[in-house]
């Protein structure tokens, strides 16, 4: 399969598109065949390396991804894989737990003994396939678009996670934001506002707050 990959960390010189074996899926695993993928600010943090990371070199960047499913490993585990199939449109998420340790059977798999970003750690889906387990995988509409899909999982994930999950925000409520123009900041407005609360945000400049607002912020500072 062709990738984009880099052997030694360094600027984006250090980037090669290039050929590497096509995964094959293991046990529970999905083999997706990837249409688009998304740039985060930890792929250029990871390229340009800091002390102490340890990588399986080459490595391959990208944590967010969506892609149809080209084949499936059997058997999955029981409830696992959301009733996906062969050809499915489905969207990534990056956030790998192990899937057998307390917190991931409790449902916490972000706080796993063993956890994993996809394309931090792991290499990623700068790559034409992907190996996952069924668990990592959400089934797209038939309308939904691959890039969009790509684009929004990591960063909507985080905003749901906080805003729902953690924050418990409810219909009425009050949510200051704080920086606008961000990734996971402009899902947090979104995901506030389908909520049903009132978002107070606060940017750098008039133009991040003008996006700000077209999002459906209330107050502007």
């Amino acid at each position: 399969m062709k990738t984009i990959l880099f052997h030694k960390h360094g600027g984006p010189e250090v980037l090669e598109y290039a050929d590497f074996p096509t995964p094959e899926p293991k046990t529970g695993e999905v083999l997706v065949r990837l249409r688009a993928a998304a740039l985060n600010r930890m792929d250029v943090m990871v390229r340009n390396g800091w002390p102490g990371l340890k990588l399986e070199l080459p490595h391959i960047n990208g944590a967010d991804g969506a892609g149809e499913v080209a084949a499936i490993s059997a058997p999955l585990p029981e409830g696992e894989g959301r009733g996906v199939r062969v050809g499915d449109r489905v969207a990534i998420n990056a956030n790998l737990g192990c899937g057998k340790c307390e917190f991931c059977l409790n449902g916490q798999d972000n706080m796993c003994l063993n956890w994993h970003l996809l394309g931090e750690t792991v290499r990623g889906t700068y790559a034409e396939y992907i190996c996952l387990p069924a668990r990592q995988l959400y089934k797209l509409p038939d309308d939904f678009d691959f890039h969009a899909s790509a684009a929004a999982a990591l960063v909507y994930q985080t905003a749901w996670h906080s805003m729902v999950k953690r924050g418990g925000v409810k219909a009425g409520e009050t949510v200051a934001i704080v920086g606008a123009g961000g990734g996971v900041n402009s899902a947090s407005i979104q995901v506030a506002k389908y909520l049903g609360a009132r978002v107070v945000v606060v940017g750098s400049n008039a133009k991040k707050l003008k996006e700000a607002e077209s999002l459906g912020a209330d107050i502007l500072i």
